[in-house]
């Protein structure tokens, strides 16, 4: 019996034994994964619930010009600004002394109407633009009617605002397929919508979010537990009312707050600092500038081609914390400072940048253009004094050329056959549903047409096809052709504008009447090849590598694919795509003696980290022709404005050079014809000795006159007239 049960002990002692071994191997193992295996994972984790990492944010750089062209003192068209933006919680505005551990019918409830009543007269202000300082009244008899009912109308805003304590719409999906819509309504489940293709949730209504979200998860790919959390009532704790609020308002509020007699009401109204890109001399310049979007990204213009520069590099204090989540300060801390942006300096001068647009708008609207645009280059340089698009957009308020009304089908169609409504305008079609914007363009007024659009330039070309015929020697100022009627080649007829055939004709009355003839003429003689050659040395066919985003570039076709027709009509500039820019930069070749520059936007980079300025000296691209057909264009060009079809541009008492231009365009592939119709524009410089400015103006659909002898010249000439004033240009004339 003894032998027996010591057996039994000495086998429950080594099944005990190995158990043992087994846990201990269990263990080891275990261990071994967390310490060797698994350590840099479990080390990251560690590390992250025991070291605490802030931002430093690094200051955006500036966009700066010159306040003018004699003064070197800098300011700034793009800058930074911290304004106060106001948010609500919804829950301590209904229970303004809120316990989280007292059931809410048990505790002392708020008035948000009264909250409402209060701010309203303030915050109507909050984006107040006076000079003067903005007359912020809470007195309802100091109101004017139209003040009253604006005031009213906010007030119930924000009481709709203010009063939800609960949140009432959750968007769970959008973009639905039709099968799955008809999926989703056959369960017909309480809180559940659809407005279109986009699903939403009413947790204030939902029953059940844990029956709902079992119901629901399947449908739209999302997680059951995750969708039960979205959907299950839940109060409202952040809600923003309004950012950018102007100093004289956020000031009002926080004294409001810190009077004992509206610090309980007031006590789930609170205010945060804000960085906001800020651009003090609003539209101006703002294709030139872009914008800085919500997410702090550049877009368009200096913005968006020089962001990585302007954004800086953000910096960051870390270290270990305690229990409480206070830093210690130890070996492991430290600090990596921000690196502030780089300050831009562009070329632009203020003060001509300004009296352009202003000229511009006016002149778009009088000759009823689409758009309109002004590009004005120092010759000597290549910098760029002013770039202006008209219509434009204020940069502080990118957001509102998205904004949009709809349009009732009937409208749209009565539209349609409307032979007097512009069919260019935009109409947008979503879900059934038609929309135009506010601003008739949308947010087609971010582009600078003078960079990103092509056009057919028109008449403007025969300038330069003059030139390139008098330096290789095929003609002379005073070269006769016979003009005894329309040229014929291929199967089209090349006509003169004015239906005038003069027979012996110059080379000067060909630029002074814009002879298409005479240039039918010129083109052949120098032939396929030779055209092509000066083109391409005019730049065309070529960016110009301008420090702007965007540049469109069409391809020019290698001169043995020319037909004879296009030979001729490349040479009268159709047939033939370029961007203003490029016309500009060509044209200032006719005003420096033959030397094509690349365009200077940006003249300088400021970094803040000690690297020196990157500095953008002006640079020739190459000579594209001599002094003899320099002096001899320059003053046919002279002839065009005094006494031919550039008459327009005539500026009292000075020299003007000048072409005008009026191209065609198409519609699937059919010329169209008449006001309405055609690309206007107008090229030159002045004074004739050292020019001071070259100038080229456009529009875009003109129902005024379809020339750009009766629209843009015009323009040209006003603006000319400023720019000698400006530069204290004696008369010459």
């Amino acid at each position: 019996m003894k032998v027996r049960m010591k057996t039994n002990f000495s086998a429950r002692l080594k099944v005990v034994k190995i158990a043992l071994v087994l846990v201990a191997v269990v263990f080891t193992g275990r261990l071994f994964a967390l310490q060797v295996v698994n350590y840099d994972a479990y080390a990251l984790q560690a590390k992250s619930q025991h070291e605490q990492r802030s931002v430093l944010p690094a200051r955006r750089g500036k966009i700066l010009v010159k306040k003018n062209y004699i003064d070197e003192e800098l300011t700034p068209l793009a800058t930074n600004n911290t304004l106060k933006m106001l948010f609500a919680d919804p829950l301590v505005l209904s229970y303004p002394r809120y316990n989280p551990q007292v059931p809410l019918n048990e505790q002392e409830q708020g008035d948000p109407n009264a909250v409402a009543s209060l701010l309203a007269p303030i915050l109507i202000h909050a984006h107040c633009e006076e000079i003067e300082g903005c007359q912020i009244s809470t007195k309802p008899e100091e109101w004017s009617e139209a003040e009253r009912i604006a005031i009213t109308a906010y007030e119930k805003e924000l009481q709709e605002i203010l009063g939800q304590v609960e949140r009432t719409r959750v968007v769970l999906a959008t973009e639905l397929a039709p099968n799955r819509i008809t999926e989703i309504e056959s369960l017909a489940l309480r809180g559940i919508t659809l407005q279109g293709a986009t699903l939403l949730a009413n947790p204030t209504q939902i029953l059940s979010a844990k029956s709902t979200a079992e119901a629901l998860a399947p449908l739209i790919n999302i997680e059951e537990e995750r969708l039960e959390s979205l959907i299950e009532r839940r109060s409202r704790r952040y809600v923003e009312i309004v950012d950018k609020i102007v100093p004289e308002v956020s000031e009002k509020i926080i004294e409001m707050k810190e009077n004992p007699r509206y610090a309980t009401i007031l006590r789930g109204i609170r205010m945060k600092d804000e960085y906001w890109r800020y651009y003090p001399e609003r539209s101006l310049a703002s294709q030139v500038l872009g914008f800085v979007d919500s997410s702090g990204n550049g877009q368009y213009g200096i913005e968006g081609r020089f962001d990585l520069d302007l954004r800086g590099q953000e910096g960051f204090i870390y270290g270990a914390t305690n229990t409480r989540g206070q830093r210690i300060l130890g070996k492991d801390s430290g600090i990596t400072q921000a690196r502030d942006g780089a300050d831009i300096v562009i070329s632009i001068d203020r003060v001509i940048q300004g009296q352009v647009e202003k000229m511009l708008v006016e002149d778009t609207e009088r000759y009823q253009a689409d758009f309109g645009q002004v590009i004005i280059v120092d010759p000597s340089t290549g910098k760029i004094l002013a770039m202006a698009n008209s219509p434009s957009f204020d940069p502080n308020e990118f957001g509102k050329a998205f904004l949009r009304y709809e349009i009732p089908p009937e409208q749209y169609q009565l539209d349609l056959e409307d032979e007097n409504f512009n069919q260019r305008i935009p109409t947008i079609n979503e879900e059934g549903k038609l929309f135009r914007y506010f601003n008739v363009w949308g947010p087609t007024v971010f582009r600078n047409k003078l960079v990103a659009d092509l056009y057919e330039p028109g008449s403007v070309m025969k300038a330069l096809t003059m030139a390139a015929a008098i330096n290789s020697s095929e003609v002379t100022p005073t070269t006769i052709y016979q003009d005894t009627g329309p040229v014929e080649v291929d199967e089209f007829s090349i006509r003169n504008s004015d239906k005038v055939y003069a027979g012996p004709t110059s080379m000067i009355s060909v630029l002074n009447r814009s002879l298409n003839t005479g240039i039918a003429f010129v083109t052949q003689k120098m032939g396929r090849k030779l055209i092509y050659e000066y083109m391409l040395d005019f730049g065309f066919g070529q960016y110009t590598d301008i420090e702007l985003p965007g540049e469109a570039l069409a391809n020019m076709e290698f001169w043995q694919d020319w037909s004879d027709s296009e030979l001729v009509t490349r040479g009268f500039g159709q047939g033939i795509q370029v961007t203003p820019l490029q016309m500009v930069m060509s044209f200032a070749a006719l005003a420096n003696g033959g030397y094509l520059y690349k365009p200077i936007i940006v003249e300088e980079v400021r970094y803040q980290d000690g690297r020196p300025p990157k500095i953008f000296h002006p640079e020739v691209v190459r000579r594209v022709f001599g002094n003899e057909a320099y002096n001899a264009t320059k003053s046919m060009l002279l002839n065009v404005v005094s006494s031919g079809s550039g008459k327009a541009a005539r500026v009292s008492g000075y020299s003007v050079m000048g072409k005008t231009g009026t191209s065609q365009t198409y519609r699937n592939g059919q010329v169209l014809e008449g006001v309405g119709t055609t690309i206007a524009s107008f090229a030159g410089f002045g004074p004739i000795q050292e020019p001071k400015f070259v100038m080229l103006v456009k529009y875009d659909y003109p129902k005024t006159s379809q020339f750009g002898s009766e629209t843009a010249a015009r323009t040209f000439g006003r603006i000319s007239e400023f720019l000698f004033d400006y530069f204290e240009v004696p008369p010459d004339r």
